[in-house]
């Protein structure tokens, strides 16, 4: 005689997600959403700064360096017709301005994105511990060298990333298809490295594994809808309009967006690892 199939939520993919949402509401993560993106926003200020002082050094090596930045420019840009005070213009005045106060940006710059940056994670790691139900029981140093490890490991990935894009540039078709690749890959090892040692809980790694292709497919499928207005609407003719302002603000809700989906994510570790130990059970009870 057959036995009756298992029932229960961790053996029903639709089980399974219904779980991972009322996980998401119980634990509030909307809510922590918020303070997340707030400690997001503080941090790409200093970022900003910082990427501008490397674009001040790259550039004064030398005058071919100013001309591949205004070809990328001219490349990328939408721009119909160039003239004496046209958007490229103003791009290299710009530029011009950025080498000029490379070192001020690189001061002011760096000491303020680590330190926004930690924070940042140091909330990301409380928020995880909150998500997980787990008290944070490490002590405050080795919780501040965790942070520290993971804005370090976060520069290096985006550095590797702009590379590569840069060393792929000049092939249309496979250099779309090598970015997009590279950016949910490194996306997934990003993720895996954050839900791996955030929390005070230690998780197995397929379990992170899991949470991080699925926080990585979520940020894309945001990027992506926030880099089709970009496309469609916004531009650089006019800094002040309408259509720039609703970029702003939906840059600000883009970023929110990305924290929920980081702490569903580890809501989808918990369930996860939640419907694994629940299956095990029932093997053994037969």
């Amino acid at each position: 005689m057959r036995s009756p199939p298992p029932r229960g939520w961790a053996f029903s993919p639709f089980g399974f997600v219904r779980r991972v949402f009322i996980g998401a509401y119980e634990d509030n993560i909307f809510f922590l959403g918020s303070a997340l993106a707030f400690n997001a926003l503080l941090a790409v200020v200093p970022f900003i700064l910082l990427a501008l002082a490397a674009l001040g050094y790259f550039v004064h090596s030398g005058e071919d360096a100013m001309a591949d930045v205004l070809n990328l420019l001219d490349r990328l840009l939408p721009i119909a017709e160039e003239s004496d005070d046209g958007p490229l213009r103003r791009a290299e005045g710009l530029i011009t301005g950025v080498v000029e106060s490379r070192a001020q940006l690189s001061i002011f710059g760096l000491p303020l994105f680590f330190w926004f940056a930690i924070r940042f994670f140091s909330g990301a790691r409380a928020a995880l511990n909150e998500v997980f139900d787990t008290p944070e029981s490490r002590p405050y140093l080795v919780g501040k060298a965790i942070d520290l490890f993971q804005v370090i490991v976060t520069l290096v990935l985006i550095v590797a990333n702009a590379f590569l894009t840069l060393l792929v540039a000049d092939y249309p078709f496979f250099g779309r298809f090598a970015v997009g690749m590279s950016t949910f890959s490194i996306g997934v090892f990003l993720f895996f490295i954050v839900y791996s040692i955030a929390p005070a809980r230690k998780m197995r790694w397929d379990t992170a594994v899991v949470a991080a292709a699925v926080a990585s497919l979520g940020f894309e499928v945001v990027k992506k809808l926030y880099s089709l207005y970009l496309a469609e609407f916004a531009t650089i003719d006019r800094l002040v309009s309408n259509a720039n302002a609703i970029a702003l603000l939906l840059f600000v809700v883009w970023m929110y967006l990305i924290a929920c989906v980081f702490l569903l994510g580890g809501e989808v570790a918990e369930t996860y690892d939640l419907a694994r130990r629940q299956r095990e059970q029932r093997a053994i009870l037969g």
